[in-house]
């Protein structure tokens, strides 16, 4: 009867006011992004072929889980990009949309990227000649009330 009970627990109860999500390429070469959050529930494991594929359904997943639940004010998504091996280094912070993206280290440097997509910001991260590739990382922080609205399957 536990699982009955952890399974009816996480359906009822409110998703946390901040959910991480972790995306990191997988061994298939695409990608992958689970989730931890402080309490409640959680969306389920996604897959996508590209880092943006794999954030857009990162993002519609926890739209989704809000979606059916009472507002949680301040409540965001926080997405941390593991492109390679991370070994410690430096923080990109990501800002922008689709389009028009840039990243800066939060961690003291003066160092910037920019790109048209995520894909653009990490091979500009990888060709700094101060963040070899494996020693930088990428951090996304979006507001629940800003993402799009979750895909309605028919």
């Amino acid at each position: 009867m536990g699982w009955l009970r952890r399974m009816w627990v996480g359906r009822t109860k409110t998703p946390a006011a901040l959910i991480t999500g972790v995306a990191g390429v997988d061994e298939d070469g695409g990608w992958t992004a689970f989730f931890i959050s402080g309490g409640g529930p959680e969306p389920v494991n996604v897959r996508g072929g590209t880092l943006t594929e794999v954030v857009d359904v990162a993002a519609d997943a926890v739209a989704g889980l809000y979606a059916v639940h009472p507002p949680v004010e301040g409540a965001e998504l926080q997405l941390a990009i593991y492109p390679w091996d991370y070994h410690g280094g430096p923080i990109f912070e990501v800002a922008g949309q689709p389009g028009s993206f840039s990243a800066r280290d939060i961690q003291g440097t003066d160092l910037a990227v920019h790109g048209a997509t995520l894909e653009e910001l990490v091979t500009a991260v990888e060709r700094l000649p101060a963040s070899p590739a494996g020693n930088a990382m990428l951090l996304w922080i979006r507001p629940v009330a800003a993402l799009p609205a979750p895909v309605q399957e028919s």
